[in-house]
């Protein structure tokens, strides 16, 4: 149908005359643009040192572990690198010794009690100001 036709269909022509045109009222478009807020300037912040310490934790990890399997396997590319044989033979040994020193310095019931709960205490305060420090928005 074209807009003649329109016109010519009386109940077309009915509800054009019947229904009157949409128009916004005389200060709609001060209103509207009262009522938009501004957003406010997003300014870049530096990210704060423990934020990259916090993600680089899990990379840090693994490269660990990756070097204990490096460093205990005899493999000929990392001859340079004390083998199982070392590690088992000498570090062991070695890691006895120490371990039985601490052990001996350490035997009075209120000096290790005393460590654990201070060592605990330490690490636990420690742990929570890594993860719950908040930056200030």
């Amino acid at each position: 149908m074209e807009n003649d036709e329109y016109l010519k269909d009386d109940f077309l022509r009915e509800l054009i005359q019947r229904s009157p045109l949409d128009s916004p009222s005389d200060d709609f478009v001060e209103r509207v643009m009262a009522n938009i807020n501004l957003s406010p300037e997003v300014v870049a912040v530096r990210k704060p040192l423990y934020l990259h310490l916090k993600s680089a934790v899990p990379y840090a990890v693994l490269a660990l572990v990756v070097f204990i399997v490096l460093a205990t396997s005899d493999l000929p590319v990392f001859n340079w690198i004390p083998g199982k044989d070392y590690l088992i033979g000498n570090m062991l040994t070695y890691l006895g010794t120490l371990f039985t020193i601490f052990k001996s310095a350490f035997a009075a019931r209120y000096v290790s009690w005393v460590l654990l709960i201070s060592i605990s205490a330490g690490v636990l305060f420690f742990i929570d100001g890594l993860f719950s420090r908040r930056t200030s928005a």
